[in-house]
């Protein structure tokens, strides 16, 4: 078997076994031209799947068999099958329609730990909230109603299998049971919440928009035991190794990304990223690399995926991805 591999705009067929020596990915959502990237550390592109529309948020199954990928000017949720990179099925719904039949824009989107359930943001409906898609049963099975605004992404803490949705417009952060699909906790958190990773050691990190700071939430008390100011401005997002080393926040202003020590809770690195444009961090499953993708919007530039090694705080590489990529997921092979 064979796979098509894309290196310096050239199409090359790789053996499968090549690409099976990559032991994970990184998915890049570019919004301009609606292009789904799977990105090789090594390699650069090896695989892209062409949406109707701007894909935003994606989320991978575990085995990463399958990828739900969020269109939220479809509307729908786009299934893809990560072996041919085709889409496989679509999710549609009433719900994702707001007034006067225009988007209810379906961005953030995240599976509980069975992977039976996909939780999916609705922030643009007449009444936000999320929506709930029953996978075995491939159906929409509930919405839940929140009256809160500027939910953009939603994730899931795989020890405890609740959801935090962080509200930007309304300086809050929900939480839900996803066994009951019940509220347990509305947290307040300032400077327009957006982001949010976990840490291994039962701790969430938000990453707020508004005024630089990154919030600390104790997962067992969902409770705030930190604010740390990063000194960045703009808008980014967060996320935490998975070795509970570094939390990662960019900053769209001041064009650079914050490395934190999650223990010291302090900041250890500022990397300059390059250039003006929106970025979104990626962890490595080993947590030796950070994956930058950084969206050049307004620039002739396009779009990067930026390689950061945590041991010398440096970038190490950079590959040309899309137009604007802003949003994915690590894709485990």
């Amino acid at each position: 078997m064979i796979r098509n591999i894309i290196l310096m705009g050239f199409a090359v067929l790789l053996p499968l076994t090549a690409c099976q020596a990559q032991e994970h990915s990184v998915i890049a959502l570019s919004h301009s031209d609606h292009t789904v990237y799977e990105v090789s550390p090594t390699l650069g592109i090896i695989n892209q799947f062409t949406a109707e529309n701007q894909p935003h948020e994606g989320v991978a199954t575990a085995d990463g068999d399958m990828m739900f990928i969020a269109i939220p000017n479809g509307p729908h949720i786009v299934i893809l099958d990560t072996e041919t990179f085709t889409e496989i099925d679509k999710i549609e719904s009433d719900y994702f329609y707001g007034p006067a039949e225009s988007s209810a824009s379906p961005h953030g989107v995240a599976l509980n730990n069975a992977e039976s359930k996909l939780y999916i943001g609705i922030e643009n409906a007449a009444i936000p909230g999320v929506v709930v898609y029953d996978i075995e049963e491939q159906r929409v099975s509930k919405k839940i109603d929140l009256l809160l605004g500027g939910g953009h992404f939603l994730a899931i803490d795989h020890q405890t299998d609740k959801l935090y949705y962080p509200m930007r417009l309304d300086d809050r952060v929900v939480v839900l049971d996803t066994e009951t699909d019940e509220i347990i906790k509305i947290i307040p958190v300032e400077g327009g919440p957006v982001g949010v990773a976990f840490s291994p050691e039962g701790e969430a990190w938000v990453h707020s928009d508004y005024d630089g700071s990154v919030t600390v939430i104790d997962i067992e008390t969902d409770e705030v035991v930190e604010v740390i100011q990063t000194s960045g401005e703009g808008a980014g997002r967060i996320d935490v190794s998975s070795d509970g080393r570094f939390a990662a926040s960019t900053r769209g202003g001041t064009e650079d990304v914050y490395v934190i020590d999650t223990h010291a809770r302090e900041v250890v690195a500022t990397i300059p990223l390059g250039t003006p444009g929106s970025a979104f961090p990626l962890f490595s499953p080993d947590s030796e690399k950070l994956y930058v993708q950084i969206s050049y919007r307004g620039t002739p530039r396009g779009g990067e995926v930026v390689i950061i090694d945590l041991n010398s705080m440096e970038i190490e590489n950079r590959y040309d991805v899309g137009s604007d990529p802003f949003g994915g997921t690590i894709l485990n092979r």
